[in-house]
Formats: C-alpha cells, structure tokens, sequence
C-alpha cells in the first residue's frame, strides 16, 4: 500500500499523532490539512490492523485518501471526483457509504445527499450495497474547521468510540479520585511502548492500576509495581474486574519498589523492556519538591538500567491548566506550571538520566487542572 489518510480522534489530535507515530514506526507520517487528518506513507495492512485496535487516538484509515477544500470545488465535481476514485479503486464484496462530520457542518454541504449519491453510483456499477454488515465501506468526512472534505475506502470502524466507558476509574472496585482516564492511560502506554511486538511494558508506581490494565486489554505483557500493599491489592482487584475475573498470566502487580524495577520485574525481561508509564505521586504522597525530584530520578535511572536500546518512557505530570487550548506538539522551553515542583528541573533530570525528550503535549482536564504528558527515549548507553 503506498499512502493512506489517517484520521484522528477530536479529543487530543496531537497526542493521537504521536501514539500514531509510535503504533507505526516504519512508516513516514504527515500532516494534512486538518490537525485530525495525516498522511501515512511505507506502512503494513497488518501494521494499521494493529494500530487500530490499540490505538486510542484513531479513528481509520481511508486507502488511497483524497482531501479537498470545499471553497474550490462545487458538489457535482465532488462527485465526479468520488466516481473516479471508485472506478480507480473497484472492491470486491458487499459495500456501503458513511459519512460524518468533524466539528461544525460545512454551510452549504449536505453530507446525507452525498452518501446518498454514491450509494447510488456503487448501485449503478453492480455492487451489492449492504447497509448492516458490509465487507468494504466508503467513507466521508467532512473537517468544518478547515471546510474540507476526505473520502475513500476505510480500514477501521470511523465513527465508532474509544469503548471505555464501561471500565471508567469510578466504575472500578477499588478507586481512587486521580485516576488516569482510560483514553489517556491507553495512549500513554502505546505512546511508550510502541507496537506490540516491541516488548513488555512496566508501571514503576501503578496506584489503582490505570495503565496496568489497559496495557493487558492490549495484550501485552505488562508488570505494575507499588510500594504500598494496599496499592498493589487494589490494582490486582481492578485488574481481575477489567478482565471479568480472568487475570492474564502476561499481566502482574507486585509490591516493589519504582527506584528498583530490576528486582520487581522478571529477570529475562532486563534489557527487554519498550516502555515505562508513569503517573507519579506528585502532591498527592510526596512531601515537598526535592523528595518528588528525587524519586524521579531514581526511577528513571533504574529504568535506563533495564530498558530495550530504544525503549519509552510517558511521564504524566499534574499542572495548571494551559491558558491557551492546543492540541499540537509543544515546545520544551515553554514556561509550564506544574502543581510540584517546576518543569526546569524535571526536564533535568531526565537529560541527567540517560532519556531525551520527543514530545510534550498539555491537555486540560478542567478549570483547575490540566496534564502535561512527558514524552521521553532512552538514550544509547
């Protein structure tokens, strides 16, 4: 496959391109006109197969995607445009045409009179149009942002959500208020770690075990680790109630200690490990800016000790919320105010640890409180 569209989920879209990039490592990624649609060039059928049911930023893929500005065509040469496209792209199979908007409804655009017009081309051509379960589905977005328009074929379910309801903190046995929302410990754990393959995942600090649990319904091998029993019974509870009660052997929770990982982990994963997520006890069992700076660092240095050459580290960090919104990659010398401590001396110590930043993005969780996700590699020893 030479290029396909990748389209994002509205919660975060720059957070979603860099879980991504990780999901998707070999392949060369884009922007395209809007901050929800990048293209994706030199990447595996099997490879995006994975992505989308890992990722928790995707929505699908649209094979061979075209994009256009709706100021600079008119609904009827759009449609030709679409004609061309299927007559250049045939499939075989049942099909239908889906169509959804990003933000606000392009004015003067029908979206309901678009699909119901290439449902009628498909119809005319002798495909048989299966509206339930259909093997190929044409896809339309519109991005009332931009006001412009994708279409193609699509890899993915579109407009189907993150399913994470079900599994939210409160939802869980044992929970406690600063849970990690599971879009977001999803995200963190595939931006760390990258595709399956790459290897296990560890939480050095794994609380009520937010990303433990979204690390195993990936299907990976996952150990997290607390120093506090109370913790670590807890995380286990959520862990068998995420998984209906059947506990994966891949996944584990063990009392231990975050500033020793090598002695909580198994010994043949040492060396092994893609990524390390990490939502730490700022202002919350921390007392005072030095104890947090410290742990910090101890962690990230046992972490470099048992890490894969090229293994990821997610920090998340509590801040005050951005005054501006955004959703794009940051700079690193931006003035962040983290709740504990300051962000000078957090990107510090992991200079200091052996990790060098990739990326940094805020996301605002309310009035009061936003997060800054750390986006972190190990350096070569």
């Amino acid at each position: 496959m030479g290029e396909v569209l990748a389209c994002l989920r509205g919660w975060h879209p720059g957070l979603a391109l860099a879980e991504l990039e990780a999901l998707l490592p070999e392949a060369e990624i884009e922007p395209a006109v809007s901050a929800r649609w990048c293209r994706v060039r030199h990447s595996t059928h099997s490879a995006r197969t994975e992505a989308l049911a890992l990722a928790s930023g995707l929505q699908c893929f649209l094979l061979n995607g075209t994009t256009v500005s709706s100021s600079d065509i008119d609904a009827s040469t759009l449609l030709l445009r679409m004609e061309a496209y299927l007559s250049e792209h045939p499939v075989d199979g049942s099909v239908a045409v889906r169509a959804w908007k990003q933000g606000e409804k392009i004015p003067g655009w029908s979206l309901s009179r678009l699909t119901k017009q290439v449902g009628g081309v498909l119809f005319s051509s002798g495909n048989e149009v299966d509206l339930a379960t259909p093997d190929h589905v044409f896809a339309i977005v519109s991005d009332g942002l931009t006001a412009s328009i994708a279409f193609g074929w699509m890899e993915g379910d579109g407009t189907a959500s993150f399913s994470n309801g079900e599994r939210r903190a409160g939802q869980r046995p044992f929970f406690k208020p600063v849970s990690l929302d599971p879009m977001l410990a999803r995200l963190g754990v595939n931006l760390a770690a990258g595709p399956r393959s790459s290897g296990p995942v560890v939480d050095p600090m794994t609380g009520t075990g937010g990303f433990l649990i979204e690390a195993s319904l990936s299907g990976r091998s996952v150990v997290g680790i607390d120093i506090h029993s109370e913790m670590v019974q807890g995380a286990r509870d959520n862990l068998a109630w995420a998984h209906d009660g059947d506990t994966p052997g891949s996944a584990k929770v063990v009392r231990g200690d975050a500033t020793r990982i090598g002695d909580a982990v198994p010994g043949d994963w040492h060396g092994k490990i893609a990524g390390f997520v990490l939502d730490p006890p700022y202002g919350r069992n921390s007392h005072g800016t030095e104890t947090a700076d410290a742990l910090l660092r101890a962690c990230l240095v046992s972490a470099h000790v048992v890490a894969s050459p090229s293994a990821g580290f997610v920090l998340i960090l509590p801040m005050h919320p951005p005054e501006q919104h955004t959703t794009s990659s940051l700079s690193f010398d931006q003035p962040f105010e983290l709740l504990n401590g300051t962000w000078e001396n957090v990107m510090r110590v992991i200079k200091e640890t052996g990790w060098v930043l990739r990326s940094v993005h805020a996301e605002r969780v309310h009035r009061s409180l936003g997060r800054l996700v750390v986006h972190a590699q190990r350096c070569a020893s």
